[in-house]
């Protein structure tokens, strides 16, 4: 022991122990004590905090599965969606297409329907025209008959030679035609 306490009084224990050596053992010493205790009382509670550690990440791991699982599911939801307004879209171009085709359809009968009715009408008309010319023509045809006749006979004719000498003269002009 001699031999420790001269190289303790020295100061320095050598080159691998720059320090005293009451310090060093006293150091360790308190050290081992110390996590021996750390050890026996602490051990409980530093391995309940770790558990309650790991608890909170496996809890947040299972949210964060939860919400990729949620967001995943919106996607999906988000896609089909989209698809579905693709389809829809394509409906209603669709539609669209063939509610002009029967416009057409509709706007082409109704005006083979015009035509037919202003052919009609004008068919109509012309007979009415008709009419009306060969009316004006036996009036007028009267009135020359007349006037011919009085020019023939040189004197007027009472009515009723008259009226049956211009019957009997549409009666030959329309026979005629």
């Amino acid at each position: 022991m001699n031999a420790l306490n001269v190289l303790a009084s020295e100061g320095s224990n050598g080159w691998w122990l720059p320090a005293d050596i009451n310090e060093v053992i006293w150091g360790t010493l308190a050290f081992l004590v110390v996590a021996f205790l750390l050890v026996k009382f602490g051990k409980d509670f530093i391995a309940k905090g770790m558990r309650g550690r790991s608890e909170k990440i496996a809890d947040r791991l299972g949210e964060a599965s939860a919400a990729r699982e949620s967001a995943e599911a919106e996607r999906d939801r988000i896609k089909a969606a989209l698809a579905d307004s693709d389809a829809e879209a394509g409906r209603i171009v669709e539609e669209a297409r063939r509610a002009a085709d029967q416009l057409g359809v509709d706007t082409a009968a109704r005006t083979e329907s015009d035509i037919a009715a202003l052919r009609e009408r004008a068919a109509t008309d012309l007979v009415a025209t008709r009419t009306q010319a060969t009316a004006d023509l036996s009036g007028e045809l009267s009135r020359l008959a007349l006037g011919a006749a009085e020019e023939v006979v040189g004197s007027a004719l009472d009515d009723a030679t008259q009226q049956r000498l211009i019957d009997a003269y549409i009666s030959q002009v329309g026979s005629q035609n």
